[in-house]
C-alpha cells in the first residue's frame, strides 16, 4: 500500500482529531538533515498542539504506521 503525502497526512489528522490534529516530519540523515541520535521515527501524528495535553500520539517510519500506532495506544 502506498504511503500518504504530507498534505494527505495533515488532512487525515484534521479529519480524525479536528483543527488541533498535527503532524511532524523529521527527515532522515540521507536527506542531509540530521534528526538527532535518539529519534527513531520520522513521522509523528498528534491530536493536539504538543506538550502535556496530547492524549493521542503515534510514531512510525511512514504516515500510515504513525496513524496505526496512534490507534493502538
Amino acid at each position: 500500500m502506498k504511503d500518504m503525502t504530507q498534505k494527505e497526512a495533515q488532512a487525515e489528522a484534521i479529519r480524525r482529531w479536528g483543527s488541533t490534529g498535527t503532524i511532524m516530519f523529521r527527515p532522515s540523515r540521507s536527506t542531509g538533515r540530521c534528526r538527532g541520535r535518539l529519534v527513531r521515527y520520522c513521522c509523528i501524528v498528534r491530536n493536539g498542539i504538543g506538550g502535556p495535553f496530547d492524549s493521542i500520539e503515534g510514531q512510525g517510519h511512514t504516515w500510515r504506521e504513525a496513524f496505526a500506532d496512534a490507534r493502538s495506544r
